[in-house]
């Protein structure tokens, strides 16, 4: 039995050093670190590594993520573009415009439908369709690929938006859509009845990753995710696809010894600051997944364990077998101690 383990938002921001880790106790984690020789892996978001590992990164070109996170959705993207067009709040902050992304927002079916249909009243004449198979994940329908680079919502949230507004031969017109959508969800009645109520308002959506669907192939046979974009992509290079289980001891009852990727995107996004919500989803995850992984490798039935812990600044990879766990010499450091 080979697992990889993919955990999003396992690092903490570079700038707070070992701060928010001090005193947390996570010995298997640690353990996984030590004794499979963690290997530095730059700062990726989920999206990007899933993207190099389908072989979908260019750095000449886009992101082409959304017609497989569609699919993941349960939308058919077939040959048509597809972009992310994700509800989003913007705040102004001094002279910036902070982004809050749509785990922020709770936007609501009847909300999702009525913003969409204003959308598509003003943005279907030019050729752009707007669909929301999920509340919280909108796309656009264009007739072809935009020659620009964007940024995944997830890597924006919580900064400022002007860094990451698209380039590229396309990227102007893209803006003017940007703030063209802006003016008109300001407007909308929908979002005067969620400022009403306290919460925040969708005053725009942000466009990223567009791109056709295609046949893939991945290194893993089976993938175990409740995000549509692993989800989308394991679809397309026809992997068995699982719903996460909650804990390391069900996918050890159901997985078979092919290799698979489990997408453990269970920790809160480190973008808001909540370092005691982070912590102690963290301390969850090692009692959940990483304590009874790291048993399953000593005692059987796991051969092979792989954990990839990503984070925005900084990130590591470990790859273990049984044997591994003789290094007795790599003795477990405190996982403030990997912080650059």
């Amino acid at each position: 039995m080979n697992c990889h383990l993919l955990v999003p938002d396992l690092f903490w921001p570079a700038a707070a050093g070992g701060e928010p880790y001090r005193d947390l106790r996570v010995p298997a984690l640690e353990t996984i670190l030590a004794r499979g020789d963690a290997i530095p892996s730059g700062n990726l978001s989920l999206e990007r590594w899933l993207g190099a590992s389908y072989a979908l990164s260019n750095e000449q070109l886009d992101l082409p993520l959304a017609p497989f996170a569609l699919r993941g959705d349960g939308g058919e993207p077939g040959d048509r573009v597809w972009m992310h067009a994700d509800p989003v709040h913007l705040k102004v902050h001094g002279d910036r415009l902070i982004l809050a992304d749509a785990s922020r927002l709770a936007v609501t079916e009847n909300e999702a439908r009525g913003f969409i249909a204003a959308l598509n009243a003003q943005f279907a004449p030019e050729g752009i369709e707007f669909t929301a198979p999920h509340p919280q994940r909108w796309y656009v329908c264009i007739a072809n690929e935009p020659r620009m680079r964007t940024t995944p919502t997830t890597e924006v949230a919580g900064r400022n938006v002007d860094t990451f507004l698209p380039t590229g031969d396309d990227g102007a017109r893209w803006r003017k859509i940007f703030n063209e959508a802006q003016m008109l969800l300001h407007t909308l009645p929908g979002n005067e009845a969620r400022e009403a109520r306290g919460a925040l308002t969708v005053n725009s959506v942000w466009f990223w990753g567009a791109g056709r669907a295609r046949p893939l192939t991945s290194p893993y046979d089976a993938m175990w995710t409740n995000h549509p974009l692993p989800t989308g992509l394991a679809a397309a290079a026809s992997s068995v696809v699982h719903p996460l289980p909650s804990s390391a001891a069900a996918y050890l009852e159901e997985a078979s010894e092919k290799p698979a990727l489990v997408v453990a995107a269970i920790l809160p996004t480190t973008a808001y600051g909540d370092i005691a919500g982070w912590r102690d989803a963290t301390v969850a995850f090692e009692h959940a997944w990483c304590a009874p992984l790291l048993s399953a490798l000593e005692k059987g039935p796991l051969r092979y364990l792989t954990l990839h812990g990503l984070g925005p600044d900084y990130g590591y990879y470990a790859t273990l077998e049984r044997r591994s766990l003789l290094r007795f010499w790599r003795r477990r450091r405190p996982l403030h101690t990997y912080a650059p």
